[in-house]
């Protein structure tokens, strides 16, 4: 009995002396990582109106909610460019609206969209439906260059899962013209609920059934126990190594990959070589191998996954690892929008005459 009693409590001393040293741990990392300065009130949540910068000089903005679309329109008083440009952000939920600020200050009519989260929308990263893009271009042809007799130029712009949803709507929707993808996915990956299910889920559906996707649980086991450690510990979450594995283990690989060689748009592609989220310069390499014609591609050496953002992307609890170092990523932002503001100039000409309505 006393033996008995022994090893009961050398379990409890051992188990209380772990769970101080992880606790401890993520105290040490959440120190480590967290910005100066971090006020908790202030997280970033992408579905916050008030974020989004409504009064710019020169620019109508305006909001645009449909059965599905939900998000901003964005008309320079003096339109100079003919066409729209469509932004999207990524799984944070945002319609990238900095970008989309960015152009329409250059003359350039945007539509920055949300595509999950709203009231009107899938409340989560799940499920959501390529179809409502039908609603969005309805919208372009009755609302943009109404007086042209020529063909509307669209283009759509994504970063990580944007960058994914518009890969696919390039290739559903003849008539986008061109699209530009931020740290993009050559796949469709499963879907990101808000909590944790065992159950997997579809980012996207299409007339109603599943897009197959990648499904992350066929990873290697070594990675899933060091993604473990990452949760456990607090540190800098590297999911890069479960994408990479997965993408390649899963049997289902090639039916999810996104079938760009469909598309007829052109295709411009930013990545950097070093990014801790997902593999999108491998991606970006595979898009270009399917589909060489019209698509260009910039991989930026020692940048992350979003140049604009730092190293790392820190919430209590979670801390997430981009990549790249300040340096490399300031000069991947600088150099990839001075190309992407060349290539919307040729894509999208001049258009002389007021933009308002």
């Amino acid at each position: 009995m006393k033996k008995f009693l022994m090893i009961v409590r050398n379990i409890v001393i051992i188990t209380i002396a772990m769970t101080i040293l992880i606790a401890s741990i993520r105290k040490i990392n959440d120190i480590r990582y967290r910005p100066k300065g971090y006020d908790p009130s202030k997280a970033y949540n992408a579905k916050d109106l008030s974020r989004y910068e409504t009064d710019i000089d020169g620019v109508q903005v305006s909001r645009i909610i449909g059965d599905y679309m939900n998000g901003f329109r964005l008309l320079p008083e003096h339109k100079t460019h003919k066409g729209v440009l469509v932004t999207f952000g990524g799984s944070e939920g945002s319609p990238s609206y900095e970008f989309a600020e960015l152009f329409a200050k250059e003359g350039y009519e945007v539509l920055a969209l949300f595509f999950f989260g709203m009231d009107n929308q899938q409340p989560e990263l799940v499920n959501v439906p390529l179809d409502f893009f039908k609603e969005v271009l309805a919208y372009i042809d009755e609302n943009v260059d109404p007086d042209s007799d020529e063909k509307t130029p669209v283009t759509v712009y994504g970063a990580s899962k944007g960058a994914e949803l518009a890969l696919n709507l390039a290739v559903i929707y003849p008539e986008i013209d061109n699209i530009v993808i931020m740290a993009p996915g050559a796949w469709s990956f499963m879907g990101l609920p808000k909590q944790y299910s065992q159950k997997m889920y579809a980012s996207w559906t299409l007339d109603g059934k599943e897009v197959p996707y990648i499904d992350m649980s066929k990873g290697d086991l070594k990675t899933v126990a060091n993604l473990f450690l990452d949760f456990l510990l607090n540190r800098p979450i590297d999911y890069r190594p479960g994408y990479e594995s997965a993408s390649m283990n899963d049997p289902n690989s090639e039916l999810a990959r996104i079938k760009v060689e469909n598309t007829k748009a052109n295709i411009l592609i930013f990545a950097g070589d070093d990014d801790k989220m997902w593999h999108s310069e491998v991606s970006a390499k595979i898009i270009q191998k399917h589909r060489p014609k019209h698509t260009e591609v910039h991989i930026f050496e020692g940048a992350g996954h979003i140049f604009a953002l730092g190293k790392y992307i820190y919430s209590p609890g979670m801390i997430l690892e981009m990549g790249g170092s300040a340096e490399a990523n300031k000069k991947a932002a600088e150099a990839s929008y001075k190309i992407f503001m060349e290539n919307m100039a040729e894509w999208h000409g001049k258009q002389a005459g007021d933009g308002m309505d």
